[in-house]
């Protein structure tokens, strides 16, 4: 983060001055007195379920610079004479906003990206800034910094050296989109996809799609969007916007499309076709729909004048992000696949159904979780994840851990299916039956934390084999 100083913030957020020295350069942000640094600033953000504002005694004991906060039952000169200084404000959440969105309007030249979608927001953004670091210093929002306070925070870390910024934003509610569009003000937007996603507020995919293509409207009048054209709701916003699309697919009717797919290799291959011209590409991350992810990362750095071989290199080089297809072999030979960021109806049948391609001839064991977020038609998802599965002849078992899993249990008639409440005993149960040929695929929303299954069959494995 670049200096600024208090008087600015106050100017900023619409504050008022209580206390201190308005001259004070501000050159860190925190929300989190777990990990504040002294001389930071603190917001005390009220949270769902945690209020920052009873965590300032503790902050000004850390020997903060400043504090934001907006309740006015603070009582302050009981810290005396510690006391740093004090910027009042109505609401701690909208000045950060307000803030973010000044400390962004300082880079002019800057080129920031947005990308959105129900499915594979994180992979492509880290597809894209693996691209776009090969010409210039490039930004982008770490682990789950993608909502209403994650990307303000994110946008603090900017300096004047910085070129690019691929900045992925989720939504859980209406106008979302749109509030964090206006602060990143994006050159160019993708939009990976449309599908059953966050339905517990959003009730049905057209109004997702609703909420998704908001950001259109906040893309600069001389940028561009970024659609899959094989997407049923974006193919309709095509004809009705005045920005410059550029389309992504694995059909022809694209601008950028993939041809050739080869998915069984240790490494997938497809070849790339943009403009008339055709590379293969090897990417790093297994899925059929990772190579939407590169498509749609390779489209924006298309639009962005990157040559077809810094899209090459940069896809190479990407590191996938953790619990997303993330492959460990154990010491028999079987191997654990960690897919469990997240997870809706879609991400769950296209995760399962790339295990066949990825991975053939293998004897799949999928560990799966409940899908959260997805209202009150939750209950027939699940069902239908487990009809999903009833046809496939590849997945021979099928363990289960959650509440509303047992949706999916009562759905499946002819592979070995067990519920579980303890994870300790679900790892034990698959240690007891996987084989050399096994492959055991892990996937649920992130509430569920299945990684904690994928970590403890890796310890077990160690520990059997005598690694520390």
């Amino acid at each position: 983060m670049e200096n600024f100083y208090l008087m600015d913030l106050v100017n900023a957020v619409d504050g008022s001055f209580i206390i201190g020295n308005p001259h004070l350069p501000i050159n860190d942000i925190s929300i989190d007195t777990r990990t504040i640094k002294e001389g930071s600033l603190f917001f005390a953000i009220k949270g769902k379920s945690l209020d920052g504002h009873d965590y300032i005694k503790e902050a000004i004991e850390k020997k903060v610079s400043a504090i934001v906060y907006s309740r006015d039952d603070i009582k302050f000169e009981n810290m005396f004479p510690t006391i740093p200084s004090l910027v009042k404000v109505q609401d701690t959440s909208l000045a950060l906003e307000k803030l973010a969105a000044a400390y962004r309007k300082r880079f002019n030249l800057l080129q920031t990206i947005a990308i959105t979608g129900s499915n594979g927001k994180t992979t492509t953004k880290e597809m894209l800034a693996s691209i776009l670091s090969q010409k210039g210093k490039t930004l982008s929002n770490k682990g789950n910094f993608n909502n209403r306070i994650g990307v303000p925070l994110t946008l603090f870390n900017l300096t004047s050296d910085m070129e690019y910024a691929a900045i992925e934003i989720g939504t859980s509610e209406f106008g979302e989109i749109k509030v964090l569009t206006d602060i990143i003000t994006p050159f160019c937007g993708i939009i990976t996809n449309i599908g059953n996603s966050h339905l517990e507020f959003f009730k049905t995919p057209e109004n997702v799609l609703k909420e998704k293509r908001t950001l259109i409207d906040g893309i600069s009048s001389d940028g561009f969007i970024v659609l899959n054209n094989d997407n049923e709701y974006l193919k309709t916003i095509i004809p009705q916007t005045s920005k410059k699309v550029i389309t992504f697919g694995l059909y022809n009717g694209a601008d950028v499309y993939a041809k050739n797919i080869k998915l069984w290799l240790d490494k997938p291959l497809f070849d790339m076709y943009i403009d008339g011209n055709k590379e293969t590409i090897e990417l790093p991350i297994k899925g059929k729909f990772n190579i939407y992810n590169a498509l749609a990362a390779a489209t924006a750095a298309y639009g962005l004048g990157f040559s077809f071989k810094e899209i090459k290199e940069g896809l190479a080089k990407c590191t996938p992000p953790k619990m997303r297809m993330q492959a460990q072999t154990l010491g028999n030979g079987a191997i654990i696949v960690n897919d469990a960021y997240n997870a809706n109806p879609t991400s769950m049948k296209e995760s399962i159904k790339s295990l066949s391609q990825s991975y053939p001839d293998r004897d799949v064991i999928l560990v799966l979780g409940d899908m959260l977020e997805l209202g009150e038609n939750s209950p027939q998802y699940h069902a239908e994840i487990g009809k999903y599965i009833n046809t496939l002849d590849f997945v021979k078992s099928v363990y289960l851990f959650g509440d509303l899993v047992n949706h999916i249990k009562n759905e499946i008639t002819d592979k070995k299916t067990e519920f579980f409440i303890s994870k300790k005993i679900l790892c034990e149960e698959i240690m007891q039956h996987i084989t050399e040929n096994s492959l055991v695929f892990i996937k649920g929303s992130r509430g569920m934390k299945l990684d904690e299954v994928y970590n403890e069959l890796i310890t077990i494995d160690k520990i059997k084999r005598g690694i520390k």
